[in-house]
């Protein structure tokens, strides 16, 4: 097999530490397979598909593939809020399925994680939904500084306002504070 292979094998597939998955899934790793790497790899992302791991499913998706349909939607009942979201955008990158809007639209508000959330909203715009875009919006002005950050980011908007926003409030370290 190829190094472009090899490197899906190690940095994709097989990823587990944190150095190979700060930077999110990459996705760059399929675009550099053969015809028939790939079609092996989908084999074995279908494979590898669990409620515990995004990446198979979001490789999948990223491939569009059709082999995995009944897959994706198998595991899309067994899961639940950023887990469900990440689901449900490999399904509707695969065949466009505008249900998956309302399974974001209703898991959305259930993330407690703000990590979590942060994850999928750069996924969110791809739905072209003007009811995922308010969503977003309401993200925006989020109390939580990332969580408004980053929604500010998947809504192409610039994020100054919202760091200049942030600045006039206590720091969270300092909420603790005696001072």
């Amino acid at each position: 097999m190829t190094k472009n292979w090899e490197l899906f094998q190690r940095d994709f597939l097989h990823a587990n530490t944190w150095p190979q998955r700060k930077d999110g899934v990459p996705l760059e790793l399929l675009d550099r397979l053969s015809h028939e790497e790939r079609a092996l790899a989908e084999d074995q992302l279908i494979e590898a598909l669990s409620s515990g791991d995004s990446w198979p499913a979001r490789g999948l998706g990223h491939i569009r593939s059709m082999k995995a349909l009944p897959a994706l939607y198998a595991l899309l009942e067994k899961c639940q809020q950023d887990m469900k979201v990440n689901v449900a955008y490999a399904i509707y990158q695969v065949n466009y399925d505008r249900g998956m809007v309302d399974i974001v639209l209703a898991e959305l508000p259930k993330i407690g994680s703000e990590y979590s959330l942060i994850d999928v909203m750069h996924l969110l715009p791809n739905f072209q939904d003007p009811r995922v875009t308010e969503l977003l919006r309401v993200y925006r002005h989020d109390k939580r500084y990332l969580v408004a950050y980053n929604a500010a980011r998947a809504l192409g908007e610039s994020t100054d306002k919202v760091v200049r926003d942030f600045l006039g409030r206590k720091a969270w370290w300092k909420i603790f504070s005696k001072d």
